[in-house]
């Protein structure tokens, strides 16, 4: 047979097939470019109901994240991988042609996420690609899931995209600033890099690892010292004398008034700002000139109540909220001065 020659070795009998063939391909496209096409629009609706339906969820059981995204592969993108990896049933064995990707605060939040998409989704197969992983190979890190629409969505909406596959994949910001940056980069793989480059390219890999792993530790120390302070104001004789910083006065605010409307951080933390300006250093400083205005400021708030609107004729009066108990008590104490 004309395979049986020795490395490097080409014949002209090798060369003619191999033209015949990369023919044949290239022939093919249109036909899979056309194919391609009238699959967008069930995948473009597919992108859209499971980004509605993770949206949706991680708002109601309270997860933060920072980032949802999706896309659809270009064609190129499908093509090439098609063709590199000799797939036969090219729609039916590239299965993140629909892809999603949350990135998230926490490591902690990884497992939290994961729990929602399985409940929401049929689970096809799940790829973790963080535990167990070697430092050097960070940039990569996520946790992927090949999944579908549960078949008890039913209905016209989703008749036609209950069985094709989508991707989800789950990334702190840490892996996914890393994977960002060596993704620009173009190393593939570790061999990529140079030799004497590939100390200081683990070592900047290392770097995010740690930070993922000390920012888990620092928000679980974060909820520890919270859950602290509000055991301490929860007692029959509270003691006050915490440091005035966010966390504190946000659970101060909430024990002392837990019927008004709750600032967000950044109110409370404008609230921080100003009591430290004005010589505050403890909760109990606080909670002392609360106590000796609380009199004035009830006629304050009776005589002049805050609005829920700008517009004239939709205004109704509501009570202060929480943080601004403090700063209309501690303005009033500015001007005294």
């Amino acid at each position: 047979m004309f395979w049986d020659v020795g490395p490097g070795e080409e014949t002209s009998a090798m060369k003619f097939p191999l033209k015949r063939r990369r023919k044949r391909k290239d022939s093919s496209k249109p036909l899979l470019q056309a194919e391609f096409d009238k699959r967008i629009q069930p995948w473009e609706q597919l992108r859209s109901e499971a980004t509605f339906i993770l949206e949706h969820e991680l708002s109601a059981a309270k997860i933060r994240y920072h980032s949802l995204t999706s896309r659809i592969k270009t064609f190129q993108s499908f093509a090439a991988k098609a063709e590199r990896k000799m797939l036969t049933e090219p729609f039916a064995q590239v299965r993140d042609v629909v892809g999603l990707r949350i990135v998230c605060l926490f490591l902690s939040d990884i497992e939290k996420i994961a729990a929602v998409v399985r409940d929401k989704f049929e689970v096809l197969e799940e790829d973790n690609k963080i535990e167990g992983q070697q430092v050097s190979s960070f940039g990569y890190m996520s946790f992927h899931f090949t999944a579908q629409m549960k078949s008890s969505y039913s209905g016209p909406r989703y008749d036609g995209i209950l069985a094709i596959p989508l991707e989800i994949q789950l990334r702190t910001i840490a892996m996914d600033a890393w994977a960002a940056t060596s993704h620009y980069l173009d190393y593939k793989s570790d061999t990529d890099v140079p030799s004497d480059l590939r100390r200081d390219f683990y070592a900047l890999s290392g770097l995010f690892y740690v930070a993922d792993r000390h920012f888990e530790m620092f928000f679980r120390s974060r909820q520890t010292v919270r859950e602290q302070i509000v055991r301490t104001l929860e007692q029959k004789h509270p003691t006050m004398d915490q440091e005035i910083n966010l966390d504190s006065l946000d659970a101060y605010l909430k024990s002392k008034f837990p019927d008004r409307k709750q600032g967000d951080s950044e109110s409370v933390s404008m609230a921080v700002e100003e009591l430290i300006q004005a010589g505050f250093r403890t909760i109990s400083g606080v909670d002392k000139i609360i106590t000796a205005h609380w009199d004035w400021f009830v006629k304050r708030e009776e005589a002049n109540p805050p609005t829920d609107s700008d517009d004239p004729e939709e205004k109704r009066t509501v009570p202060f909220a929480a943080v601004g108990v403090v700063r209309v008590i501690l303005h009033q104490i500015l001007r005294e001065k």
